[in-house]
């Protein structure tokens, strides 16, 4: 069955180079069809940013899918069991962030 919704971590700002694994390029959901690169140059992808309680983006990403529930996926799938996220934000009509 094909995936409802695609998303690609394509910038990971808390990353130490000496100690951690950088995240950018990981992607999913678990068996999605499209790779990172397809993703990230989806005509209807739309950048997103996560961050932490405490107001520290930890990610940059594209997001590919629906208008709907699925906007949180990124996080549900990724940012939170990761690395803690609490919050996702999109670009809104005005290109603002806007955190859902």
């Amino acid at each position: 069955m094909a995936s409802k919704y695609h998303w690609v971590i394509n910038r990971d700002l808390i990353t130490d180079p000496e100690h951690d694994v950088d995240e950018a390029g990981t992607h999913g959901p678990s068996g999605t069809e499209l790779n990172a690169e397809q993703i990230e140059k989806h005509p209807l992808g739309k950048a997103f940013l996560m961050r932490d309680a405490d107001g520290e983006t930890y990610y940059e990403g594209i997001y590919v899918g629906p208008d709907d529930e699925t906007l949180f996926a990124p996080l549900d799938d990724f940012g939170m069991p990761n690395a803690g996220c609490t919050e996702i934000a999109y670009r809104n009509a005005l290109g603002a962030w806007e955190w859902l």
